[in-house]
């Protein structure tokens, strides 16, 4: 992940607050809710902007480290979930971030890594997750975002991927946007629910 995207989140990090939390977690995850480990589990929150699902996992009771490089979203993380770890890190190295993890969820950000990037972040994603852990991942797909650096994604590309790093396809889900405007511009999700095969 580019420091120019980071600092992009820096700068709108109140706004993009408002336009997460329109959405609550319970709602955005309800098509692979069957497939999250119940709790308590040990969740690594990859990208976790406002917090909103890194709160969400720690009201269940889980053990959760927010890794999110921009470092405006920290203030908020730690005012809505104190209990959650937060650490400056990025895909694809995601440094300082340390131990195996249950559960990792990265929801939209994977978009803004080149094919090389993704490759790292596969296996280095795979190191993190403990044996038989599941990843839950989202794939942004539709039009690219004014300002924003984005790559287009290939679920089938992406599975080889993470299959090339340790991982089984549980399940693919297709899902629209959640936001109204998203819907309108033609953008959409593929969820991949991944487990640590090796």
């Amino acid at each position: 992940m580019t420091t120019d995207i980071v600092a992009i989140y820096d700068a709108h990090a109140r706004g993009l607050t408002r336009r997460l939390d329109s959405v609550p977690t319970e709602v955005l995850l309800a098509a692979l809710a069957d497939l999250i480990p119940p709790p308590p589990v040990r969740v690594l929150d990859v990208g976790a902007g406002s917090g909103r699902d890194a709160a969400w996992f720690a009201a269940r009771g889980d053990t959760v480290t927010a890794a999110e490089p921009a470092a405006a979203f920290h203030p908020i993380i730690a005012a809505r979930a104190p209990d959650v770890a937060i650490v400056d890190a990025r895909l694809p190295d995601l440094d300082g971030i340390a131990g195996v993890f249950d559960l990792v969820l990265v929801n939209a950000v994977v978009q803004h890594l080149d094919a090389d990037q993704r490759g790292v972040a596969a296996r280095r994603l795979a190191a993190l997750t403990a044996p038989r852990g599941r990843l839950i991942l989202s794939l942004r797909q539709g039009p690219g975002a004014e300002g924003k650096p984005l790559f287009a994604l290939d679920p089938e590309d992406e599975i080889a991927r993470l299959g090339a790093a340790g991982f089984a396809l549980v399940r693919r889900i297709d899902t629209p946007a959640s936001r109204a405007e998203e819907i309108a511009e033609g953008i959409g999700w593929v969820w991949l629910v991944m487990d640590r095969n090796r």
